[in-house]
């Protein structure tokens, strides 16, 4: 929403609810669902990421009171924000007000579609705007009305315009290209039920396929919404479960518990090789050797000394400190000029090798995936070979 909408829908609240006027003046935070999975998703995973601290501090300025107070507005799905405002027993006491919109009725539809209709330059004949409410009402339940909410309008019209594009002539000119009839609109609500209606999808279920996939291919297809509502996405995620974790996610059939633990003990030694096989490799992006590496930070002069002890980019990331002192770095500004350098290329490493392994790991996983998908072809094929040759049919 931009800052002119905002405005102007705290000047409505204003006027709707004077006795809320104050803390309308003081809203100086606007979070949206995203607060949801960002302060709480880790959390249900059992990993830490500052976000319960995050929600403890919000609680604390949360109670504070007077013209300089801070006032929060959560706004998202219903079923997401009543989980949000449970997590934590003393922050749905701090929620003082509660406004839920219900989806657009009928006649909000036809109000809608009229102020769409005048800012696309559109008309309707008169028979066409007496009976718009009517055709939305026949021609749609309160179901679909409720998937495709302020949707229903922008369909509605698209194909309200295609019906009047392919009954106009092709010499027709002036209004009658802009002017939608009766039977545009009575064409246009009847393909909504023929057109598969957009589902309301969980937003805690969304951009899990790689967990997805791999669960299914685990025979645990009946636990991933518990994976994914979690918010183990990708397949990295992962990789610290615990049998304890996994049980805690609501995986009680031990032999599920079995076959989710040899999922992850899997990917835990795919991404441990991976990562060793990648610091034997990895080098900087830009120098070839460690000589060059140190004369483009100004620190060539100590070249001969990480030659002699063979300090190459394989233990690069691992030298300290100390080490600095008894390879003959005596001057200690610059052995903490060393070890920053180090230490900066070191991340540099880790979150390019984080990059390329958690894409190298899903490859991996792919390429599990369809070899087993093979294999079970193959195996179907043979069981049929096997039947025909008893029924004495050649193959």
């Amino acid at each position: 929403m931009a800052a002119m909408e905002v405005d102007d829908a705290l000047d409505a609240q204003r006027k709707a609810h004077p006795d809320l006027s104050e803390a309308l003046d003081n809203i100086t935070a606007l979070a949206t669902s995203k607060l949801y999975h960002q302060l709480t998703q880790a959390l249900q995973r059992g990993q830490s990421d500052f976000s319960g601290e995050a929600i403890d501090e919000m609680m604390k300025v949360m109670n504070n009171s007077g013209r300089k107070a801070v006032t929060f507005v959560f706004a998202g799905y219903k079923k997401e924000m009543d989980e949000f405002v449970q997590y934590n027993a003393g922050l749905e006491s701090r929620i003082k007000y509660r406004f839920h919109f219900d989806d657009y009725s009928v006649p909000e539809l036809v109000t809608i579609i009229n102020i769409k209709i005048k800012a696309k330059g559109y008309k309707l004949t008169s028979d066409a705007n007496a009976n718009l409410g009517g055709i939305i009402d026949k021609g749609t339940d309160k179901t679909l009305r409720s998937k495709y909410n302020g949707r229903l309008t922008d369909n509605l019209l698209q194909w309200a315009s295609d019906e009047m594009n392919t009954r106009l002539p092709l010499n027709a000119k002036g209004e009658e290209l802009i002017t939608l009839s009766k039977s545009d609109l009575s064409a246009a609500i009847v393909r909504f039920k023929s057109a598969r209606p957009p589902e309301k999808k969980d937003p805690a279920l969304l951009g899990g396929e790689q967990v997805e996939q791999q669960l299914k291919m685990w025979n645990l297809s009946e636990h991933v919404p518990r994976f994914l509502s979690a918010g183990y996405r990708q397949l990295i995620d992962l990789l610290h479960l615990t049998e304890k974790d996994i049980r805690a996610l609501g995986v009680t059939k031990d032999a599920d518990v079995r076959r989710a633990t040899a999922l992850v003990t899997r990917l835990q030694q795919e991404h441990r090789q991976m990562s060793l096989d990648m610091d034997k490799r990895f080098i900087d992006p830009d120098t070839a050797d460690i000589r060059t590496w140190l004369t483009k930070r100004s620190l060539g002069e100590f070249a001969k000394a990480f030659e002699k002890h063979k300090i190459d980019f394989e233990i690069l990331g691992d030298v300290t400190y100390d080490d600095l002192k008894e390879m003959g770095v005596a001057e200690v500004g610059q052995r903490r000029k060393l070890i920053r350098e180090i230490c900066a290329w070191r991340e540099e490493r880790e979150a390019k090798k984080a990059d390329s392994i958690r894409a190298r790991l899903w490859q991996l996983e792919q390429a599990h995936y369809e070899k087993q998908s093979q294999a079970e072809v193959g195996q179907r094929i043979s069981n049929i070979h096997k039947e025909l040759s008893k029924l004495n049919v050649g193959s």
